[in-house]
């Protein structure tokens, strides 16, 4: 739920009683619960899908469709699952960064095995419950015969985690999609020198090595001169690209640069491309940072960068890598082990590694296109169910104004949503991909990155009636 709901969590008999009578009143005689409630930012309203179109095309629908601008609202959302979806976390117990992880298992195209926990930050819930975030785990006994509900075990907790592949149909894999609006602003360039989370050097457009930060400060200016809006400050993100996707990742952003015109790429000067592609509105979005991230690239928010002098001018620093189980070192900590100046780039947590290449871009402000709580339709899907995660802007800069996120909602309005449930989280996603090259070999690699564009979008879809066909999915209908 979100924090406008989270007092209801302070009293067990102001909601949560009633709801596991409701939602189990078919149980069986005797019945055993867990039951795990978090405060989150905000809830999605659910994307329904389109009539007649399969599972993979509207999974590509989604990735490449523009993104719809909107904060997310406030209420609630359940599912039910196995009890084994329920898994404890590792990571310490820290209630200032408390966080609840999702987890899906899949299969690429070649066969090779991965998991990837979705974690997102709970919503800061100092002013509603008292402390700074809000999750209880608790067990009840339910025995219908008699009509008994009884608490066994209440706790509070700062991670968890929910597996979110049915454990019961372990043979039925969701698909999934993950949209990132971004537009790119330079290709990819080759790291020439980083120490921790700076970048000192880089590869420029006629191979010469280049301050990091030199085609960026050239790029931003241009990027709003192309759109005709005045140069104001902005967010920038780095994509951290292995040497084995430089090539595949160079020819798909090539690509995207001359997708909106029909005369061949080599007849349209660079620069003018690059700004055509700035000053359009896509009609559809370019997958190739949610392609690459899936090979394991990394998305790194651009922190700082530019100015300066002597030996700080033209460095850029990027977020560094997120906290993890596997990656259990922050940058601001990384120095506990350092012993003098000259060992200081060997405590550094390095973002990138040699033969790497970095790409910069923008996410360009979204247009909203939702009216309104009351005129959106509820998402039923006939045949499948879906999750979606995803993030908003944060709150705390936003300015009250016209917008109808803004303005007073009316307490007796409310609209259900079938056959979805998801978050949002103004603090981002972290994805930890662990990825086993074959079963036969118990190895795996990992790789850790967060999501932090606005309006990103993660989602799975998968059929309802395991005995239908997954050919096609529904479109929204009213009720």
């Amino acid at each position: 739920m979100t924090p406008s709901l989270a007092t209801w969590l302070l009293d067990d008999h102001t909601f949560l009683t009633k709801a596991i009578r409701r939602l189990y009143s078919q149980a069986a005689n005797r019945t055993t619960i867990h039951v795990l409630c978090a405060v989150v930012d905000r809830l999605p309203v659910g994307t329904a899908g389109k009539l007649g179109t399969s599972l993979e095309d509207e999974c590509t629908r989604r990735v490449n469709e523009p993104p719809v601008g909107e904060q997310g609202y406030e209420g609630l959302t359940f599912a039910t699952f196995p009890t084994a979806a329920s898994l404890a976390s590792t990571s310490p117990s820290s209630a200032e960064k408390g966080a609840i992880d999702f987890v899906l298992p899949g299969e690429t195209a070649e066969k090779d095995l991965y998991t990837d926990t979705w974690r997102l930050p709970l919503a800061n819930t100092v002013f509603q419950t008292g402390t700074p975030t809000t999750m209880q785990l608790s067990r009840w006994s339910l025995v219908n015969r008699d009509d008994f509900l009884g608490l066994e075990m209440k706790t509070n907790v700062s991670h968890h985690g929910v597996q979110l592949t049915p454990l019961d149909r372990p043979a039925v894999q969701p698909l999934s999609a993950l949209s990132i609006p971004l537009l790119p602003l330079t290709l990819p360039r080759l790291v020439e020198g980083c120490m921790g989370n700076i970048i000192t050097r880089i590869v420029g457009r006629q191979r010469e090595i280049v301050t990091a930060s030199s085609e960026l400060e050239k790029v931003v200016p241009e990027f709003f001169h192309a759109r005709g809006e005045p140069p104001q400050p902005v967010t920038a993100w780095a994509l951290v690209i292995p040497a084995s996707l430089k090539e595949e990742v160079l020819n798909r952003t090539k690509s995207i640069i001359h997708n909106h015109k029909n005369e061949p790429a080599e007849n349209i000067p660079r620069d003018e491309a690059w700004k055509l592609l700035w000053r359009s509105k896509p009609t559809s979005w370019d997958n190739t940072v949610p392609w690459a991230l899936g090979k394991g690239a990394r998305l790194h928010r651009v922190l700082s960068g530019g100015g300066g002098w002597g030996k700080k001018a033209g460095l850029l620093s990027l977020d560094p890598v997120p906290m993890s189980e596997e990656v259990p070192i922050r940058m601001e900590d990384a120095t506990s082990a350092f012993d003098g100046p000259g060992h200081f780039s060997d405590a550094l947590t390095p973002v990138v590694q040699d033969g790497d290449s970095i790409q910069f871009f923008i996410s360009p402000t979204a247009d909203s296109n939702v009216s309104g709580l009351s005129n959106l339709q509820s998402a039923h899907k006939h045949g499948t169910w879906g999750w979606e995660l995803g993030t908003i802007p944060s709150t705390v800069d936003s300015i009250p104004g016209g917008s109808w996120q803004h303005t007073g909602p009316d307490t007796r309005t409310c609209q259900v949503f079938k056959h979805a449930f998801g978050a949002l989280a103004e603090g981002g996603m972290t994805l930890t991909r662990r990825h086993q090259l074959a079963p036969e070999q118990p190895q795996s690699t990992i790789s850790t990155t967060t999501i932090d564009v606005p309006y990103s979008r993660f989602w799975t879809l998968q059929l309802t009636d395991w005995q239908g066909s997954a050919s096609e999915v529904g479109e929204p209908e009213a009720e």
